[in-house]
Parts: structure tokens; sequence; C-alpha cells
């Protein structure tokens, strides 16, 4: 049953439409464009927001069965809702008249769909509003047409500004830099490190001998971060350069990341061992698979075999943090567990109702997004000349060229990971955010497609589904 506490008077209430659009944005955490949303709500209180991209042209058959189907899938998840509310945001049309805009075209199909997917849904449409450039107005009374500036100017927009709330002015910065920057005159050679056991450690992560030491390194790293009083950003940089990029190469293995991605969710790093021994004991036994998959650079999980001789040894692990709660912090394998195999399947599907620790994984993404700046060898807040494409500014020919392909690769192992918890956020618009960049520097990466794939079997994971157990921000 649905409690009601006597209302915060400082807590935002909606009373008009400009109110409701000034939630949006602040609930995204930018100010979308080209863009149909879908805002549920009942019972008083805000539900899901979806964002999903509009066509890009009037011959884009996008809004089909299964555009409708999708919709209503994701618009039902929210079962404490009733009704949705309906925002397009678009460009104003060339030579718009100032009263009575008249919208694209595509915008009259989409509003046809979403129509569809409410009734499929069991949902009512109570609004519909559209958004293009510096005016908006509904859509059932065209000419009543407002300016922007009067939802940036709403009491909601700042009652909501005045607790702390704020939203970028493009994704990329919104979804980039979600947990602030690296401050001015950074200078780091994480991105040389990282290159460095990239390649010390090309092919080895998913052996069960080195899975165990470098993920305890991890969990030590979280608790540490954790459990630091003050801002995230400088609780990482205390790490040396070494350590940061052992961290970063580390997750140029699937594998690996996988694990790290359910330790951090269940909290539990030596039950996710003994599921690794156990996928291990299935991987091995598989003749020919892991030569197969091996040859194309991708493991298909652990094994038990030896490692590969002249892989060093894992860095000096930190002390760990102040009042944190990692995810045990066990250099050893335990035995192997079908039932502990189980688990890490299905929390990597999503298809794990429980409450995952959310604590930890927004640890996780915090040291992911200052690995991502330190890497990164140009742009808002990265650092030229320390990203792992300056690795190699001393060499030349083939080893300048292989250490510049591993940086790329270095960098886009971490913006799958980061892909990886917006999926467990249930936030697809920062998905394909970041799987768009790790394709972008290596173009087919298979474990971005991989991302997209489980993203597309299960847009919404089942402990999103429920406000008790799905991430807050």
């Amino acid at each position: 049953m649905r409690q009601h506490p006597i209302r915060d008077p400082y807590v935002p209430v909606v009373r008009c439409a400009a109110d409701l659009l000034a939630v949006v944005p602040h609930t995204l955490g930018y100010w979308p464009a080209g863009s149909l949303v879908l805002f549920a709500a009942g019972g008083g209180t805000a539900g899901a927001c979806v964002r999903v991209d509009l066509p890009a042209g009037p011959s884009e058959e996008r809004l089909a069965e299964a555009f409708v189907a999708e919709l209503a899938d994701l618009v039902r998840h929210d079962a404490l809702s009733d009704r949705v509310f309906v925002i397009v945001y678009t460009s104003p049309s060339p030579g718009d008249p100032p009263v009575a805009p008249v919208p694209p075209a595509a915008v009259d199909r989409v509003l046809a769909g979403v129509d569809e997917a409410a009734r499929r849904a069991g949902r009512a449409v109570a609004a519909r509003w559209i958004v293009a450039g510096d005016r908006w107005w509904p859509v059932e009374d065209p000419a009543d047409v407002r300016d922007v500036a009067s939802i940036e100017d709403s009491a909601v927009n700042a009652a909501l500004v005045a607790s702390g709330s704020s939203y970028a002015a493009a994704p990329r910065l919104a979804m980039d830099h979600e947990y602030g920057a690296l401050p001015a005159g950074t200078v780091r050679a994480t991105g040389h490190a990282a290159v460095r056991w990239a390649q010390a450690g090309e092919g080895a992560w998913h052996h069960l001998d080195r899975l165990g030491p470098a993920l305890s390194v991890w969990a030590d790293v979280l608790d540490a971060v954790l459990g630091s009083p003050g801002d995230l950003v400088p609780a990482v940089l205390g790490h040396d350069d070494d350590l940061l990029g052992f961290l970063a190469a580390s997750l140029t293995d699937p594998v690996l990341a996988d694990l790290l991605l359910v330790a951090c969710a269940t909290d539990d790093l030596d039950g996710v061992l003994a599921g690794a021994a156990m996928w291990a004991e299935l991987c091995d036994d598989v003749d020919g698979a892991a030569d197969d998959a091996d040859a194309e650079g991708v493991p298909i999980g652990p094994t038990g075999a030896p490692l590969p001789p002249g892989i060093p040894p894992a860095p000096r692990r930190p002390p760990a943090g102040h009042g944190g709660a990692g995810p045990g912090s066990s250099a050893t394998t335990p035995a192997p567990d079908a039932g502990e195999l189980v688990r890490l399947s299905r929390v990597l599907a999503g298809e794990w109702a429980e409450t995952l620790h959310w604590p930890l994984l927004d640890t996780l993404y915090g040291v992911l997004q200052v690995l991502s700046w330190l890497l990164e060898p140009e742009g808002a807040g990265a650092n030229p000349g320390a990203g792992p494409t300056a690795a190699a500014a001393g060499d030349s020919g083939a080893a300048g060229t292989g250490a510049e392909e591993r940086g790329r690769g270095v960098l886009a192992g971490v913006l799958v990971q980061l892909g990886q918890l917006n999926r467990f956020r249930a936030r697809g618009s920062h998905t394909a955010h970041f799987v768009r960049r790790a394709t972008a520097l290596v173009p087919g990466h298979p474990p971005a497609l991989r991302v997209l794939r489980l993203a597309d079997a299960r847009p919404v994971p089942l402990w999103a589904r429920d406000r008790a157990t799905a991430w807050h921000s």
C-alpha cells in the first residue's frame, strides 16, 4: 500500500503545463532534442520518464507495429501510473509564422503511434505538447503558442534548481560528465600505464588465476573511494597512474568486466568468483569453442587454464577505505557453484528482481567516468598528451600504431562498462550514447554490440520495474 507522508513545503508541486515540462530535463539530465518523451503519472506522483529518438525523416518506417509495441511495453512497466503526458521535442519548420506554427509532418505519425501505444498499455493520454526551438504549444490548440522561457521561469524549475538539481545543454555533457570533470591543469600518465598493462595482460585477463587478483584490486579501490569523505573525483585521483591504468586495461576483457559488474551489483565478490569457476568448467569442456573465440580476440567465458608465462602480477592493492562496504576482497577462487552461476547470468540479463547494491554501482560509475577523462586524448576535462594515443609518442611505424589501437581499445572498454551500468539503471539513451562512442573508437566492437543485444532483449530490467528496487539518481 502506498504511504502518503506529510508534504515537505519545499518539494515542488506541478500545477501547470510549464511546471511539468520543467521536470523533464531535470529527470533526463539534459534538454531533449529530436525526441519523443513519455512522462507517466498516477496517484499524485510522477512516474517513469521515457525518451526515444524521433524518426529521422518522413520516409522512415519506425512507427510500425514494432515501434508501437515497444512504447506500450515501456509505459506498462510503471505499474503505479494510470496516464501519460506526451512531449515531442523537434525543430521549428522553416518559415513558421509566430502564431499557429506547423509541426513537421513526422510529428502526426509519432502522436498516432503514441496514442495506440497508450491504449495498449491501458493508460490515458492526459495531454500532448510540442516543443519546437524557443516555442511550445499544446497539440490540441496550436494557436496557444508560448515561449520556452516560461518553462525555465516556472516555479517547479526554480524549486528544482534551488534544491541543487541541474541539467546540461547537450546530451554528451550530461552523459560524459555526470560526476563532474578533472580539476583544471590535471596532467597524468594513466593512458601510458593503461596501454602498458593492456599489452602485458593481453589474452590473459579471463584466466581464473588472473580474475581473482584483478577483481580484488577493483574491490579495494571501490571500497577506498566509497569510504572517502567529500568529492569522488579527488578520491579516485589519489591513486597512482599505474594502478588506475591497470583498472582501465582490465576492462578490455568482457568476461572480467561482466564479473566486476555483478560483484558490485550483488556486493558479493566471492559468490561471483564461485560462479566464474563453474562457468570456466563449462567453457573448458566445450571442445574448440574457446579456440574459435580467442581467434577473434573475444573469450566466451573464464578458463581454468594456467596463465601464460610472463604475465606480470597485479599492482599493489590500496588500503581499504574507512566506512566503505566493498564487494569483498578475496584473491583466491572459491569452489565452483552452479547456483552462483545462475545468479550471475540472471543479473547480467536483467532478470534478477532484487535490489542491486546501488551505492557500490554508483561508485563504480564515478570511477569509470574519471578513467574515461584520463584516457580521453582530447576534449573537455581531458589531458592532451596524457591519453592513450599519446603513449607511443616516441615510437614509430607498427609499434606506434599498435599502441594507439590498444589505447582506443582500453577507452572503448571503459565506455562499454558505462553503457552496461546505464542499462542497469534503465537509461536507454545513456546506454546507446556510450555504445556509440565505443564503436566510434573501435568499429564493430563486439562487447559494445553485445550490450545493445542485451538491451533489446530486455529494455527494462526486472529490478527497474519496481520503485523500491530501481535506481534513483
